[in-house]
This record gives C-alpha cells, structure tokens and sequence, in this order.
C-alpha cells in the first residue's frame, strides 16, 4: 500500500498497447505519468501462461502482421531489438467442413512472447502491475485514483484505457460520455494442449507452423504456438472458440470439461490428433474482441481525462480476423486511442 505524494500530471490506468501509448507520449512532452495495471504483465492481450514442463503459451494475442502503419513501426522496434522473428506458419481457413489456404499479411512472432515487445514499448515509464483500480473521483482540481491494494495517487488528467464496461464502472456519473455503455465485447475461452515430444502436423503435414481459422462452428481459431518458441520442450497447440461457445460456457463449474469438448469438435473438423494431448489449461477472455465500438477515437472525461482503447477505433470487427484474440486490427486501434487520448489531454494543459 503506498499514497502519492505529490500530484502528478497525468494517471494512466492500463498498460495495454492505448494505455502504454498515450504514457509514452504524455512523458515524451515532459509530463509526470504513473501507469497503473491490474495485471501482472504489460500489453494487454499480449498475455502467455507458464507450462508444467517450462517454457510458456501465448494464449491471446498470438502475432503481430504488417499492413498498419503504427504497428509496423512495432515491428520495427521488436526487430531492432532482436525480439521479434518471421513466423513462417501455413494460415488456412475451415468452412462447411473445407479446409482452404489463406493468404495473410506478414505475420512477426516473438520467440519470448509479445510481452517483452509490451515491455520494450514503454520502457522508461513507471508502472505499477497488480494494482486493481477500484475508484476514480474528481476533488476539485484534480483525479483521485484509489486502488484494491489501498494505494492513492492524484494527477491533474487522467487516462483510462480499459475495457468499455469496466470504464463504465470506474468514471463518475457527472463524467460519463453516454456512448460509454453502448460498447459490447464478444467473450473466448482459449484451450492450452501440450503434447509432450509428439509432433503435431497440420493441414499439408505442416510441422514448421499452421494456424487455422473457422467460420460457423464452436472453436474459432487453433494454432501450434510452439512453433514461435526457440528449442520448444513439446508440442503445444492454442485453441480460441466462438464468442456465442464462449457466452455458452463461461461460467462452467468444470471449464476443463468445457475446454476438452471444443477440443473434440476441433479434431473432429480437422482429422488431427487433438484428444492426445497430455494436458490442458482453460483460461477465460471477458473481453477478448470488441463487438460494437464508438465512432471517436477517444471519449472525453470533461477537459481533464479521456477514456479510449481498441473499442474506441470506429472499425467494424471482421468476421474472421486474422488472429483470433486481439489482431493487428485492434493493436492498430489501440494505439490511434492512445494518441488521440494523449493529444487531447496535451491540447487542455
């Protein structure tokens, strides 16, 4: 627990890709920042999850693929320091039980998880992780920001860059843009199967890299994430489901259950051996794709705070993205919020 002394220029709450780029530009002109973040990693969805033999899977955001000027320059940086590579996968799409190769973007994956390339990203801002913000207040001149764990800061702006409902909970009622609660997500239930020293083909007998989309059925998306890693331990495969599976079996008592029935029918589609895996890891997304957004770019909190994220790009969400949990798409999105959420704060000082 800890209280902040002075009164800095701005509280950032949420180190994903907006968040983390409207901190970097809010110092960049010289500005006191502190970025607060519940979790215990930066960028989002850019999350991974440890495996019982070592080693880890990234059960979000699985690459990054060029095409968006802002994140190609997040390639740019991930290559310049070495953390990012070519992710030389085979990317097909399944629909009414055909299997048909895709043409995708250039895809960069990063052998030691997108997460390092979050931490290279806002490298040089201070940022505290496991501090769950729990109530945001105006005191006359300034934004007080209480946390969970008892910590209290205030800053003159504030910037709030998390998922719309969660926005919707934090802002004061006199502070509430009423496009706020317009916002809705579409959930997944991400599976993690490990295969020990099995080597897993994909469509073609692929073993260097596959991912493969769906359209109309339960599961969404499956891709072998071991591919990414350098000298992997086993075989692991990621497997994304629809939003309307997910809306079926968020709150399974017993969600390994859940998670080895999407499994089935994935093998089942796909002629693979999906059911040998030697364990499973079952994680929940509440909010793992925007499902309707807001036209602006960022929501104002009066002059002196903004709220913004990938739900605030004004885009549509595609029918099959190029990845499943929070594509380039919505990094794309994300970082234009967190610009144009920076710039206006800059622009009321």
């Amino acid at each position: 627990m800890s209280e902040s002394l002075e009164t800095l220029d701005a509280i950032v709450v949420g180190a994903g890709w907006a968040g983390l780029t409207c901190a970097r530009s809010l110092q960049a002109a010289g500005w006191t920042v502190q970025v607060l973040e519940k979790s215990r990693g930066w960028g989002g969805r850019a999350a991974r999850r440890r495996l019982e033999l070592g080693g880890f899977a990234e059960h979000g955001l699985p690459a990054l693929a060029e095409g968006w000027s802002s994140v190609d320059s997040l390639i740019a940086l991930g290559r310049d320091r070495g953390l990012l590579e070519l992710w030389q996968a085979d990317h097909w799409h399944y629909s009414h039980g055909q299997l048909e190769p895709r043409s995708l973007p250039t895809q960069w994956m990063a052998p030691a998880g997108l997460s390092g390339l979050a931490r290279a990203y806002g490298e040089g801002l201070s940022i505290e992780i496991q501090r769950q913000v729990n109530q945001v207040t105006w005191q006359g001149d300034r934004w007080c920001v209480q946390t969970e764990q008892g910590d209290r800061y205030t800053a003159r702006y504030l910037g709030l860059f998390v998922p719309a409902p969660q926005a919707e909970v934090l802002v004061p009622s006199e502070w509430q843009p009423p496009t706020l609660a317009s916002v809705s997500y579409d959930p997944c239930i991400t599976v993690i199967a490990t295969y020990g020293d099995h080597i897993l083909t994909g469509p073609a007998a692929a073993t260097t890299g596959w991912a493969i989309a769906a359209s109309g059925r339960n599961w969404r998306w499956l891709g072998l994430d071991s591919s990414k890693r350098q000298q992997p331990s086993e075989s692991v495969c990621v497997l994304h489901s629809s939003a309307a599976w997910a809306e079926a079996h968020f709150d399974d008592v017993d969600l390994g259950k859940a998670g080895q029935a999407l499994l089935q029918e994935a093998a089942t589609d796909l002629a693979m051996p999906l059911l040998s895996a030697r364990s499973l890891q079952v994680h929940r997304w509440r909010y793992a794709l925007p499902q309707t957004s807001v036209a602006d770019l960022v929501l104002r909190l009066g002059d002196r705070g903004v709220c913004g994220g990938d739900w605030c790009s004004g885009g549509e969400p595609a029918t099959i993205p190029e990845q499943s949990i929070g594509g380039s798409t919505f990094v794309a999105g994300a970082i234009a919020s967190g610009q144009a959420g920076a710039q206006h704060l800059l622009q009321a000082d």
